[in-house]
C-alpha cells in the first residue's frame, strides 16, 4: 500500500521550508510551548566527550531525561502494531496515536517504564579502555576514548501495543517524555490470505554485530577472486590506501581494509534504507557482537533508534537470535553470561511468540497479507557435538565438497562451545535476577533445538502447514546459513571442518520444500551469497541467502591451503548461484590526480531488496512474483580517501526470481501455461435464472498486468536493473549533505504532485 514519507521534527523543518519556498502551507505537528524535540534528549547522546574515570574505572553518568532509545515498532499485524522505547529516568510518558478508525483527536495512552536489571552494565564494560585503529604505517587514523560510550547505568522500557487498528492503514503517533516529543508513523499489514493487489517492499541484512569498537575499526577486506578486466592491480601493503586503512595478513597474503568502520558502514547502510521506505525489515541474528554486553545494545539502538539513526520508529524489524546473541560464552563452569545474552534479546525485542510461553522470543511468526514470515532459533541443535567429537566419528566424515552429502554428515549442533545441559544448569539465574520481563508460570529454560523431532521443529511444520493452506507466501529465517562458501559452509565432520557450522541446518530443508518456502535468508558467513537448492529434483528449489553485509565482516570464500603452500578457494557449496566475491570483480582505476581509487564491483556493505508483486507475463497460471536483489552501499571517496558519501548500487547479476500461483506455492515460468480459455458456447447463466450477485469481476480491483506491457517468458534472463524500486544512475541514494537536498526534493515532489503530508506514504519508485 503507499505510506506516509517517514516524517519526524528534523523533516519537517526541512519541508516547512521548501513549502515557503513554493507559497504552499502545509500543516505539521504542532509542539506545546514546553515541549521539545526527541533528538535534544540529554539521555540519547551516545558519546560523552568528558566521561568520569575514577581508578581506572569509567563511572556511569547520572539518568538523564528523555529518550534513551527512541520509539521502534514490533510485532506488526493487520490489526495491531507494538511501539517500545527507553529512558533512564523511569517517568511516564504519554502515546498518541491517530489514524482510521481511533477517535478524532487520537487515542490516548499513559505508559508506564519498568527496569530491568539486566541492563546494568558489567565491571568489565566500565574498564575497558580507549579503542584506537591504526593505518599502515602505525599512526592511530581513529580513536574513542575510554568510557566516551558509556551512560546512565540501567534503563526503563517502555511498551505499548495498540489493538482494534484497520488493516492496510496509515497512523500517525507521538510519543512525550519528560517535554520531549518525537513524531513518527507507522502502517498496519493488509489482512492475511489477501490478494497481492500492490506491491509489498521488504529488506533484508544480518550480522551488524555492533560494539563501541565499531567506532573506530575498519575490517579486513580481501580482494573479490578476480579483478575486472580493465582494473589496474588492487593497492597493496605500502600504498597511499593502506596509511589511510591499513591492512594485515590473511590466506597467505596481505590484503587491505575496508575504507568504511563498522559505525559508519552501519550508518550509510540505514540512510540508503530509510529514503526506500520498505514495508519491513528482517535482520536474522547477530545484531550485536556480544549479546551479554550493554554497550553493544547501546550501539544498536544508537543506529537504529538513537542519534545516529532512527530507522525503526517507521519500519517494524522482525528479529532472529544469532551465535552473538548468545555470546560471550563464560566457562563450561559457568554459563550465566549466555543466559544473559538471551535475556538481553528477549528485554529488547517483543515478538508473537509461539505455543511454548517457556521459549519467549526464541521462535515466532508474523503474517504481513499474503506473505508469512517465520523465523527460527538455530543456535543449537541436539545432539551436542563438537569438532573433536565428528572427526571421530566415521558416519560424519566428509569430503571436500557437498556433491554426495549424507545428512548423516550434516552433523547435529551449529556451535561445539557450550552444551544444552550447561545451559540449562546455569538458567536459574535469569530467575534469581529478575532479568525475565515476563515469567511464566513453571518457567523452562529459553534455548530450544531445532533438529527434527524436537519441540520448535514441530512447530515450525505447524506453521508451515497453517501458512500453506491459507495460501500464503512463505519466507522463513534463521542465522546459520545452510549452503555457504565461507569459513562456517563446512561441517564439523569435514576433512576442512568448522565449529560454528550452518551446515546441520540442512536437516530442515525437505520439510521446507514439501510446503513450497520461497526463500531461506540467513547470515553468519557474511558473504552475501546465493544458493539455489531443489533437493528433492521436482524443478522448483528454494533460495538461501546469507545476507551479512550489515556493517561487520567483509569475509571471502573459505581458502584452504596446498601442498606448496599457496591457497584456493575449498568451494564446498555446490548450490551456488551468486556471490559478491565470485560474480563482482574491483574495478581500480587511478584518476587525473594520481589517486587510485575503486570505481566499481568488490564486495560492500549492504542489504537485500525483496519485492512481492503482482506477476506481469504471459503465464495464466502465475499469479504473483517476488524479485530479490542485492544492493551494496558504495562508498565515494576524496583524494585524501575520506568518505564523501555511498551510493546505492544494485548488483544486477545476483538478481534472482520466484514465481507464486494462486495457492502461493512456487512455480516454474518455464513450464507454464500461455493459452487463454477458450469462451464456451453455453450461456454464463440460464435467462429463466436470477442473476447471481457476483460479478465476473472485481469492479474495483486494480488491474492485474499492464495491458500494454510486452510479455516475456525467458526466467533465465537478467534484467539490467531489477523489478524491486530503483533509482537512476544519476540519482543513486546518497547521505551526509546529499541526505538534506533528498528530503527537500521529496517536499517538492510532493507539492508537486498535489499530495499534502496527510496523505498516504508512499514507497520509492
Amino acid at each position: 500500500m503507499p505510506r506516509f514519507p517517514q516524517v519526524t521534527q528534523r523533516t519537517t523543518t526541512l519541508i516547512a521550508a521548501t513549502c515557503m519556498a513554493f507559497g504552499v502551507t502545509v500543516a505539521t505537528p504542532a509542539f506545546a510551548a514546553d515541549e521539545r524535540s526527541s533528538f535534544d534528549s540529554p539521555a540519547l547522546a551516545s558519546v560523552n566527550e568528558l566521561p568520569n574515570v575514577v581508578d581506572k574505572k569509567t563511572v556511569p553518568v547520572d539518568p538523564r531525561p528523555g529518550f534513551r532509545v527512541l520509539p521502534y515498532l514490533q510485532k506488526p499485524a493487520a490489526d495491531q502494531m507494538t511501539i517500545n522505547w527507553f529512558s533512564e529516568q523511569g517517568n511516564d510518558a504519554t502515546l498518541i496515536v491517530t489514524g482510521p478508525g481511533l477517535p478524532e483527536g487520537g487515542k490516548s495512552f499513559t505508559v508506564s517504564g519498568k527496569h530491568n536489571p539486566v541492563t546494568q552494565y558489567q565491571d568489565y564494560e566500565l574498564n575497558q579502555g580507549d579503542y584506537t585503529h591504526k593505518g599502515g604505517d602505525g599512526s592511530i587514523v581513529r580513536s574513542a576514548s575510554k568510557g566516551s560510550w558509556i551512560r546512565a547505568n540501567g534503563s526503563f522500557k517502555y511498551s505499548q501495543t495498540i489493538t482494534e487498528l484497520q488493516p492496510n492503514a496509515n497512523y500517525s503517533y507521538s510519543v512525550i517524555l519528560d517535554g520531549y516529543r518525537h513524531d513518527a508513523t507507522f502502517s498496519t499489514a493488509p489482512v492475511t490470505g489477501s490478494e497481492l493487489d500492490e506491491r509489498f517492499y521488504v529488506v533484508a541484512m544480518s550480522d551488524s554485530e555492533t560494539e563501541p569498537r565499531g567506532r573506530v575499526r575498519y575490517r579486513e577486506w580481501e580482494q573479490t577472486r578476480e579483478l575486472g578486466a580493465e582494473s589496474e592491480a588492487r593497492p597493496g601493503q605500502g600504498s597511499a590506501y593502506d596509511t589511510r586503512f591499513g591492512g594485515g595478513e590473511r590466506n597467505g597474503q596481505y590484503a587491505v581494509n575496508y575504507m568504511l568502520t563498522e559505525d559508519d558502514g552501519q550508518y550509510y547502510n540505514n540512510q540508503i534504507i530509510a529514503e526506500r521506505q520498505p514495508d519491513l525489515l528482517l535482520m536474522p541474528g547477530d545484531l550485536v557482537e556480544q549479546g551479554s554486553s550493554q554497550t553493544h545494545w547501546d550501539d544498536y539502538f544508537r543506529n537504529f533508534a538513537g542519534d545516529r539513526g532512527h530507522l525503526l520508529d517507521s519500519i517494524p524489524v522482525f528479529t532472529s537470535l544469532g551465535n552473538h546473541e548468545v555470546y560471550g560464552y563464560g566457562k563450561p563452569e559457568d554459563r550465566s553470561s549466555i543466559v544473559r545474552s538471551r535475556m538481553y534479546y528477549n528485554h529488547y525485542f517483543d515478538t508473537f511468540g509461539s505455543d511454548n510461553p517457556s521459549a519467549m522470543d526464541a521462535y515466532h511468526r508474523i503474517d504481513q497479507g499474503k506473505v508469512t514470515f517465520i523465523s527460527l532459533d538455530v543456535t543449537n541443535g541436539q545432539p551436542d557435538s563438537t569438532k573433536d567429537q565428528a572427526q571421530e566419528d566415521p558416519q560424519q566424515r566428509s569430503a571436500r565438497t557437498d556433491e554426495n552429502l549424507t545428512p548423516e554428515q550434516y552433523g547435529t549442533d551449529t556451535q561445539g562451545v557450550f552444551t544444552l545441559e550447561e545451559y540449562q544448569r546455569d538458567f536459574h539465574v535469569a530467575q534469581d535476577n529478575d532479568w525475565i520481563d515476563e515469567p511464566v508460570e513453571n518457567q523452562q529454560p529459553d534455548q530450544p533445538s531445532f533438529m527434527p523431532g524436537s519441540e520448535q521443529y514441530k512447530w515450525f511444520e505447524a506453521q508451515l502447514q497453517d501458512a500453506r493452506e491459507k495460501g500464503q507466501i512463505i519466507v522463513v529465517q534463521w542465522h546459520h546459513v545452510a549452503y555457504s562458501n565461507g569459513v562456517h559452509g563446512t561441517p564439523m565432520g569435514n576433512e576442512f571442518p568448522d565449529d560454528q557450522p550452518g551446515v546441520p541446518t540442512r536437516h530442515l530443508q525437505p520439510l521446507i520444500e514439501r510446503y513450497g518456502v520461497a526463500a531461506v535468508i540467513s547470515g553468519h558467513d557474511e558473504m552475501f551469497q546465493a544458493s539455489y537448492v531443489d533437493e528433492n529434483n521436482d524443478g522448483i528449489g528454494v533460495y538461501h541467502w546469507d545476507v551479512g553485509v550489515a556493517s561487520d565482516g567483509l569475509r571471502a570464500d573459505k581458502k584452504i591451503q596446498l601442498e606448496d603452500g599457496s591457497y584456493e578457494p575449498q568451494n564446498f557449496n555446490t548450490h551456488e548461484v551468486w556471490s559478491a566475491q565470485r560474480d563482482e570483480p574491483e574495478v581500480w582505476q587511478t584518476n587525473e590526480n594520481g589517486v587510485q581509487h575503486l570505481v566499481s564491483g568488490g564486495k560492500h556493505y549492504g542489504h537485500l531488496d525483496m519485492v512481492f508483486d503482482k506477476y506481469t507475463g504471459s503465464c495464466t497460471d502465475i499469479e504473483s512474483q517476488l524479485t530479490m536483489t542485492p544492493v551494496a552501499s558504495f562508498p565515494i571517496l576524496d583524494d585524501d580517501y575520506n568518505v564523501v558519501r555511498t551510493e546505492r548500487r544494485e548488483l544486477t547479476g545476483g538478481v534472482q526470481h520466484v514465481y507464486f500461483n494462486a495457492a502461493g506455492q512456487p512455480v516454474s515460468e518455464n513450464d507454464c501455461d500461455t493459452t487463454t480459455p477458450e469462451p464456451t458456447d453455453e450461456p454464463t447463466a440460464d435467462p429463466t435464472d436470477e442473476p447471481t450477485a457476483e460479478p465476473t469481476a472485481d469492479p474495483t480491483a486494480e488491474p492485474t498486468a499492464d495491458p500494454t506491457a510486452e510479455p516475456t517468458n525467458e526466467p533465465t534472463t537478467k534484467p539490467t536493473a531489477s523489478e524491486a524500486p530503483t533509482q537512476d544512475a544519476d540519482s543513486l541514494a546518497t547521505t551526509g549533505s546529499e541526505g538534506a537536498l533528498g528530503l527537500l526534493t521529496l517536499a517538492a515532489a510532493t507539492l508537486a504532485g498535489g499530495l499534502l503530508l496527510r496523505g498516504r506514504r508512499r514507497r520509492a519508485e
